[in-house]
């Protein structure tokens, strides 16, 4: 069995992979890491914020027999039901500039909400960080949370016919405003440039308090999902093998 769950960046996926040992994969285009769960292999890939970085790693992990795709990691809260630190798992997935909608699947999302995330009916897939929480108000009337990826890691799954679900836990709830302007100190790999980040700061030092608290949210929030991520795979695992084994029950008594 083979799982594959992908993450923008190392600080969201830092805590899951301590507490299950991951260990990075050699050779591979974009940093992706493996641990082994009984008859389980269960891959972490970093796409990068935005899926900037190289997707060939990702593309070819799901076309070699991947049971499931899990787009994971933080994402930013749009309505006022759900606070930051929540885990969240959606039914379908919309994103800017298309009607199109990537349903998630049924399986996963009730899965993922025997072990404690909420089921909400959609996620947005933002082409730049949102904000403000007047732009978050504004697309709360679409969805429960906004990143950058879902869309497309689902398409990405869609493409090799590979069930996929979204689980995302909220670094920051929808009255906060960003601190800085995050989309300043993303480069062209999707990773986190720090010294546009302090210039930032350098410039109005009177709200790195809100950065602080923002650090704190999205650092909990990541405990969280490292928490729910390890339950979650343990639930796909176990259920993955009681339909096997109720297939091949059913196989040797046709027989």
């Amino acid at each position: 069995m083979k799982i594959v769950v992908t993450f923008a960046l190392e600080s969201e996926f830092a805590r899951w992979r301590r507490v299950s040992r991951f260990e990075r994969v050699s050779g591979a285009s974009v940093p992706t890491y493996l641990v082994r769960r009984r008859e389980a292999e269960v891959y972490a890939v970093l796409t990068g914020v935005g899926m900037r970085s190289v997707q060939n790693e990702l593309r070819d992990l799901l076309s070699k027999s991947a049971d499931f795709c899990i787009s994971s990691g933080l994402a930013g809260g749009l309505r006022n039901e759900h606070r930051a630190g929540a885990i969240l798992v959606a039914k379908a997935v919309k994103t800017s500039g298309t009607d199109r909608e990537i349903k998630t699947d049924d399986s996963l999302v009730e899965a993922a909400g025997q072990c404690g995330a909420v089921a909400v009916d959609f996620f947005f897939t933002s082409n730049a960080i949102v904000n403000s929480p007047a732009e978050k108000l504004r697309l709360g009337e679409i969805a429960a949370a906004v990143d950058l990826e879902t869309f497309r890691v689902l398409r990405e799954a869609e493409e090799f016919g590979v069930p996929a679900v979204a689980v995302r836990a909220l670094s920051d709830a929808v009255e906060t405003n960003m601190a800085i302007d995050f989309n300043r100190i993303i480069d062209h790999r999707g990773q986190m440039a720090w010294l546009p980040a302090l210039h930032q700061i350098a410039r109005a030092p009177k709200r790195v308090p809100e950065l602080i608290r923002f650090g704190f949210e999205s650092s909990r929030a990541a405990r969280h999902l490292a928490h729910f991520l390890d339950r979650y795979v343990q639930v796909l695992i176990g259920t993955f093998r009681i339909r096997d084994a109720s297939f091949e029950l059913r196989r040797a008594e046709t027989k």
